[in-house]
């Protein structure tokens, strides 16, 4: 039987679900997309659950229709400033002399039974790295002689308010959620290679509403964080600096916009009707650059501060 896959992201400015069907253990065929301007949701939170779920239903809904496929549950992005990550331990006596599944599942355990307030809810316990009395770097125990088990893991939780936020949209659309996913550790599988998350790579993914970051060293994630601020802010800026309305300056940010103002001619101009304007007036291209280049600065200064205060800014090789 073929195996079908759903994954629904609900981001800030856009809801995108897609349907695809696994071919091989790398290989994914897409059979359908629905894309949807997103309501009700700012900084990767739900603000309106009726305009939420609308356009959760109109998504799902285009890419049912795309892909023939009659969606009844998905894998489903989380992201916003209500995420946060903790680094935890556990440690079990191996039952035995030898490691068997039962045990893996036993220190896991006592990893994830650090104090979570009842506000928050486990998204993710990333298995950092396992050791056996004292030995290091162990990344499958099963089957290894011992008589201690430890593992390191990276918990990630999120507000259970939130969480079931999203999951009454999502019902709403008639879709059980069967996995959330924090935003950029989906990211890292897309674009990282086996090869970068060993040698340790930070991704930063920048959204609508929220800059989704990852650090993996040694091929494991260490640290998570996401910062509330991201290319809807980069719009704003536009509109107020521009005189514009929010629609007006996203269009110009997509068709005039650069992130570098010195890559750009001092003679370039294009025309736009400014907010509350009877004619068009022309706006220099380097004045629109450094209003961008500002806003993009900050982000990125931003995640270089995160990455730093993570204390694994030493272990990246770029």
């Amino acid at each position: 039987m073929e195996e079908i896959v759903v994954g629904i992201d609900v981001g800030t400015t856009k809801v995108c679900t897609l349907v695809g069907r696994v071919e091989d253990a790398s290989a994914l065929h897409i059979l359908g997309v629905g894309i949807e301007p997103s309501n009700g949701i700012k900084k990767g939170i739900i603000v309106d659950l009726e305009a939420a779920s609308r356009a959760i239903v109109r998504s799902v809904e285009r890419a049912e229709q795309s892909s023939g496929i009659e969606i009844a549950s998905a894998l489903v992005s989380i992201a916003g400033a209500h995420v946060s990550s903790i680094n935890s331990r556990g440690v079990v006596g191996i039952s035995g002399e030898i490691v068997d599944e039962y045990d893996v599942l036993r220190v896991l355990e006592a990893a994830r039974s650090v104090a979570i307030p009842h506000s928050r809810e486990v998204i993710h316990i990333v298995q950092r790295g396992f050791s056996i009395d004292g030995q290091d770097g162990i990344r499958t125990p099963i089957g290894m002689h011992g008589y201690k088990l430890e593992v390191e893991t990276h918990i990630i939780t999120a507000s259970t308010a939130t969480v079931d936020n999203l999951r009454q949209c999502l019902g709403a659309a008639g879709v059980e959620v069967q996995q959330f996913v924090l935003n950029p550790l989906a990211s890292a599988e897309a674009v990282l290679t086996a090869n970068e998350r060993q040698m340790g790579a930070a991704v930063c993914d920048i959204g609508g509403g929220t800059t989704d970051m990852a650090i993996y060293v040694d091929g494991k994630v260490w640290h998570t964080m996401v910062l509330a601020v991201g290319g809807n802010h980069v719009t704003s800026d536009i509109a107020h600096g521009l005189r514009l309305s929010i629609a007006q300056a996203e269009d110009i940010k997509l068709q005039q916009g650069y992130a570098i103002r010195a890559e750009v001619g001092a003679e370039d101009y294009f025309n736009i009707r400014p907010f509350g304007e009877d004619n068009d007036v022309q706006i220099n291209k380097q004045e629109l650059a450094h209003i961008i280049e500002a806003r993009v600065e900050e982000i990125f200064e931003l995640s270089l501060q995160e990455i730093k205060r993570s204390g694994y800014d030493g272990l990246l090789p770029a």
